[in-house]
């Protein structure tokens, strides 16, 4: 009897092998299928169903040397030459794969060096020539995959406890990878379109991230956390529309938040934060609606805000922070503008500094950077052309100064070089080629300067303290 029973399963081009009460139900239709069953421990359950020719399924639960306990494998193929490969152990593991179409490939592997339970893995393909791979080793993971298309690949490594993964892609040639250790993690990346990009790591406790993609060539790619530190309670968005988009996010301890938004073409965004030192509640958002814009931001410290708006074509907005609770507001409207803001340096914080950058218009300039302590930079350009520069401290250690620039018109040029505390330039500028520079160096100095027309001219200087100065020119050329 065992003869026959051989026999019949050599015919089928199918093995099985179980113990206990295990079942397993194997199905085949067409020429040269292959499905393979190797069952041990308790109460697992095998089924395999394959419509078409060449198709080859593999499910293994458990070994010689550890059950596989509750878990169950489907794999259901149809088509030709599709691939699935199912393996786990301890302990209740469930492993769900279905491909519709030719040449796709399923993996699934659970608990294969750590034990666990509870883990859940589906995958399901339809398509040609789709790739989907999950490794999931610890409890409780959970992963879902689904891609519709052709030529997609998507894979989910997991380890720790408590990860939730979801990967879903309609279209053609686009990748997805996570990667998530440690407690907490959960991802969800959508991609609608073809050869889009996506890439993630999640080290940690409790991170959170999505990816969400629609159009061709965009690249998302999101650190948090390495495997030296945890990235703590880190949240990633990455949102692209478009085409040849480009997002990147990367930050470790402590409770991180990085939103980044573009809709467009060839916009890039770029944000870090704690890469130099360990801090606390930074925030960074990114919006940027239009084509070819920059934004890029990082940040180390504590308490660290970046928000960076950008609506236009070939923008440049740059943050760098360094300190505690600093915060760097800049809106960008219009073409070919750029906003740089740097709060402290490398080897002195900021502190509470506070850097506020707005312009509209065609090729406007806007530079600002200071260092100890809570000085705050205002500018304002409405036009074409204008540059708005302004440093505080630099030189020596203040707090508390003050510069307010405020533009409207064509090519106008604002400076204000602060050292010392307590000091405020206040520089209002309307109409075309006007130039306006403050120097102070002392305490409690202040200047006043309101230029309307075009092509004035005024330059102070002031050393000591108390000094006031106040120009008002009306007309020019």
């Amino acid at each position: 009897m065992k003869t026959v029973i051989l026999s019949l399963a050599t015919l089928l081009s199918a093995t099985v092998m179980v113990a206990q009460s295990n079942t397993s139900n194997v199905s085949q239709s067409g020429d040269d299928n292959i499905a393979d069953v190797t069952q041990i421990g308790a109460e697992n359950s095998s089924t395999t169903t394959q419509t078409g020719m060449a198709n080859t399924a593999t499910a293994i639960q458990g070994s010689d040397f550890f059950d596989s306990r509750n878990g169950v494998v489907e794999q259901t193929q149809e088509g030709t030459k599709n691939t699935a490969t199912a393996q786990h152990e301890e302990d209740a593991n469930g492993i769900f794969q279905v491909q519709v179409g030719d040449g796709n490939s399923a993996s699934a592997t659970q608990n294969l060096a750590l034990f666990g339970g509870g883990n859940s893995s589906e995958q399901l393909q339809e398509g040609n020539g789709n790739s989907a791979e999950v490794s999931q080793e610890g409890i409780l993971n959970t992963a879902f995959q689904t891609q519709v298309g052709d030529g997609n690949m998507a894979s989910t490594t997991q380890e720790g406890a408590f990860n939730f993964s979801d990967i879903n892609q309609d279209g053609a040639f686009n990748s997805a990878s996570i990667a998530q250790v440690g407690d907490f993690n959960a991802s969800q990346q959508f991609q609608v379109g073809e050869a889009n990009l996506a890439n993630a790591e999640q080290w940690g406790t409790d991170n959170f991230l999505v990816q969400d993609q629609e159009g061709g060539g965009n690249v998302a790619t999101s650190l948090q956390g390495s495997s030296v530190f945890d990235s703590r309670g880190g949240e990633v968005q990455q949102i692209q529309i478009g085409d040849e988009n480009s997002a990147f996010a990367n930050h470790e301890e402590d409770n991180n938040t990085i939103l980044q938004g573009q809709v467009g073409d060839a916009n890039s965004a770029s944000a870090d934060q704690n890469l130099g030192t360990f801090g606390g509640d930074n925030f960074a958002i990114q919006v940027q609606l239009g084509n070819g814009n920059i934004a890029s931001a990082s940040q180390n410290g504590s308490n660290n805000i970046s928000d960076q708006l950008q609506s236009g074509d070939e923008n440049d907005a740059s943050v760098t922070q360094s300190g505690t609770d600093n915060i760097a507001l800049q809106t960008q409207n219009g073409n070919g503008n750029i906003a740089n803001a740097v709060q402290g340096g490398f080897f002195f914080t900021s502190r509470g500094g506070s850097i506020d950058q707005s312009q509209t218009g065609e090729g406007n300039d806007a530079f600002a950077r200071h260092e100890e302590d809570n000085n705050v930079v205002t500018q304002t350009q409405s036009g074409n052309g204008n540059v708005a520069f302004a440093i505080q401290n630099l030189a020596t250690f203040g707090g508390e100064n003050e510069v307010i620039q405020f533009q409207l018109g064509d090519e106008n040029v604002a400076i204000s070089d602060q050292n010392g505390s307590s000091n405020v330039s206040d520089i209002f500028q309307l109409g075309a080629g006007n130039f306006a520079e403050d120097v102070q160096l002392g305490e409690g100095n202040s200047t006043f300067v309101t230029q309307g027309g075009s092509l004035n001219s005024s330059t102070i200087l002031q050393v000591g303290t108390n000094n006031s100065a106040v120009v008002t020119q009306i007309g020019g050329l």
